[in-house]
């Protein structure tokens, strides 16, 4: 699996946990180790306004946390964004990606078609 296709397998609905590393509100600095239990593409408690910005060209992918939502009443206080940009690893339907992992498998295949470009 790439990155594009986990990107893919995180926005379908299914239920993931990300690991990832949250902004310090003191220090503006990505400091704080977060884990979420989350989903995409719940429904529930949108009022059709949407967002004033792009989530997605910002590096934030919006999620509902699952943990929230059982001890929440109203279900837009559950709502959270998860930060691609500091994205650790994610566990979906079983299986753990490291999100470096998958970066530096990428970058071995691009060297892999480079290389077979200059050798021919």
């Amino acid at each position: 699996m790439n990155y594009k296709n986990l990107l893919k397998e995180m926005q379908s609905g299914k239920i993931f946990t990300a690991h990832f590393l949250k902004k310090d509100k003191k220090t503006k600095e990505f400091i704080i180790p977060r884990t979420i239990t989350a989903r995409t593409g719940v429904k529930k408690g949108n009022k059709g306004i949407g967002l004033s910005f792009d989530p997605m060209a910002r590096g934030l992918l919006p999620v509902l946390d699952m943990e929230l939502s059982q001890t929440e009443k109203d279900i837009n206080n559950a709502k959270r964004f998860v930060n691609l940009n500091t994205l650790i690893w994610v566990k979906i339907s079983g299986a753990k990606y490291w999100i470096s992992d998958l970066v530096i498998d990428e970058s071995i295949k691009e060297i892999k078609k480079q290389n077979e470009i200059i050798i021919k």
